[in-house]
Order: structure tokens, then C-alpha cells, then sequence
């Protein structure tokens, strides 16, 4: 069971892998405009995502206009870091976290949505690595897709949300 699980996490990374690549119609109005500020709220037409209450955000130059927005994860603290809601169907999320230095899954990392389809739902995100002796700089990408269908985030035609995450 948990190798069938594992190689389904695998092929739906994938997946977001090549529909951030092909340009996809929900990657691009996720992020936001080059030079400017990211908030900790992005509201699209569909839905919106925000950080927790809590979480603490990184802003200004540390988290740079690539991301839609950063904060920081604490390791032994699953959060839940962020939130989606869409007020209207369930969304469906999928997410894995890279390293910035070289774009590979961080198996660091250990990230879900609960519930999952859900309207709202929750990203928790596990880090398992070692605590920084001072709060760190943004180093891995919450590269995060929602969809209002199962399929959405592996075919292309769910939404990709790039997020900057630091640890603390």
C-alpha cells in the first residue's frame, strides 16, 4: 500500500512538474506581477489562499517577486501552515516542496491537504531536518496546485501557486 502511495505522489509530481512547464492556464494568474510585493493573501476569481494565523511571513527583499508569497516553517510544528477555500465546490490540492539550489523534491519534507477535496482546506507541512541557530533564508519552493476535479493538478489545468519557505 504505502509503495502504490508513494509511486502516485511521485507521478502526480510529476505531473505539476510538466503543467508548470507547458504554461498552464491557472500558473501564470497565480503569480504575482514581476517587481511587486507578494501579500499573504492571493484571491483569484475561484479562490483564495492565505497563510494561517500565526504563521509568521517573510516579505521584502528575503522572499523576491518569484513567489506568490513566503513564511517561514518551524520543524516539530505541522501547522497548518496555509489555507484554501473557494466558497463554491471542493478543491482538490496537491503540493511537493524543491530546493531552490537545484530544483529537486526535498525528501525533508513531508507536506498534506486535509481534507482533501474540501472547501476550505489545509496544507501541514512536516520538516524533519535540523533547526537553523537563526532564522533562515527563503532556500525551498512550496510549488502548490488546486483544482476543482481530481485530475486537475496531474492534467494541466489546475492553478500552480509558487511559495517561498524559509525555516525558523
Amino acid at each position: 500500500m504505502r509503495l502504490s502511495l508513494l509511486g502516485a505522489s511521485a507521478a502526480l509530481a510529476a505531473g505539476l512538474a510538466l503543467s508548470a512547464c507547458s504554461g498552464s492556464t491557472g500558473s501564470s494568474a497565480a503569480m504575482p506581477p514581476s517587481g511587486t510585493q507578494a501579500s499573504t493573501v492571493i484571491h483569484n476569481a475561484q479562490f483564495s489562499v492565505r497563510l494561517m494565523p500565526g504563521v509568521k511571513a517573510l516579505s521584502g527583499p528575503q522572499c523576491g517577486s518569484q513567489y506568490s508569497f513566503c513564511f517561514y516553517v518551524t520543524p516539530g510544528n505541522s501547522g497548518p501552515y496555509v489555507e484554501t477555500s473557494g466558497g463554491t465546490a471542493p478543491l482538490y490540492n496537491v503540493g511537493y516542496i524543491t530546493k531552490n539550489k537545484n530544483g529537486k523534491i526535498d525528501k525533508k519534507f513531508n507536506d498534506y491537504f486535509y481534507p482533501d477535496p474540501g472547501d476550505p482546506t489545509y496544507q501541514y507541512i512536516d520538516y524533519m531536518g535540523k533547526t537553523p541557530k537563526k532564522p533562515g533564508k527563503v532556500k525551498f519552493t512550496d510549488v502548490y496546485c488546486i483544482s476543482f476535479t481530481p485530475s486537475g493538478c496531474a492534467n494541466g489545468t489546475g492553478s500552480i501557486l509558487y511559495l517561498g519557505i524559509a525555516i525558523y
